[in-house]
């Protein structure tokens, strides 16, 4: 019988610890169109995509520049910022994890609000593309997170319910857009972490060290998050 679970990801933070990295982009676009962002407001855009960023980040300073030519430069200058990098890791415990699903014949998506070429670099470096059945980006799914749209289209993807479908996340805004999907939602939040509302999820999790095929079936059937 074909398996009836899915499990999707959001890419960075869960797959790969990117965040840092996203951050510094956003802190030097910042400063080259000569505004200081603080860090309560920065916060707010931990999760979604760039389109809705710049609509508000354009609103509360007032810029010049229009909203496609903020957001066609942010995901330039991203780009040429991540290829720059060069070796990028998964998270620990992350490739373990995902050679156990695939060995478990179970479908896999990524669901992130990267642009597709920051997705492809970050992916590719990781050495984890091989791993999904589908990666999708809010760019083709609609609204950015906390909208749901970018997990109800991977479910479509990978052709399962979004019942039967399980998701890691680690910020805010995607934890509602899984929980918002029907999904059962687990909140990554590594020790050290900035301290984000996970409050919405249905479980979290610090590593990704214990968690296995049967955890995650176990999650799914009998809603046990222990």
């Amino acid at each position: 019988m074909a398996e009836q679970l899915a499990v999707i990801f959001d890419m960075d933070g869960v797959l790969v610890d990117s965040e840092p990295w996203h951050y510094k982009v956003e802190e030097l676009i910042y400063a080259e169109l000569g505004i200081e962002v603080p860090d309560k407001v920065h916060q707010l855009y931990l999760g979604t995509a760039a389109d809705l960023m710049w609509s508000d980040l354009k609103q509360r300073y007032g810029l010049k520049q229009s909203l496609e030519e903020l957001v066609r430069y942010d995901e330039e200058f991203r780009v040429g910022f991540f290829k720059d990098l060069g070796n990028l890791q998964p998270n620990p415990g992350v490739k373990k994890l995902l050679s156990g699903l695939s060995d478990a014949n179970i479908p896999m998506a990524v669901a992130t609000s990267s642009v597709p070429g920051i997705v492809d670099i970050i992916l590719e470096q990781c050495g984890i593309r091989s791993y999904f059945d589908a990666v999708v980006t809010t760019v083709q799914a609609g609204k950015s997170k906390p909208a749901p749209d970018v997990y109800l289209y991977a479910a479509k993807k990978l052709e399962h319910e979004p019942a039967n479908c399980l998701v890691f996340e680690d910020s805010m805004n995607g934890i509602r857009a899984a929980v918002d999907a029907g999904m059962t939602c687990i909140a990554f939040r590594p020790e050290g972490a900035v301290q984000h509302d996970i409050s919405a999820a249905h479980h979290f999790i610090t590593d990704f060290f214990h968690v296995s095929p049967e955890t995650i079936r176990r999650w799914m059937t009998d809603k046990q998050f222990s």
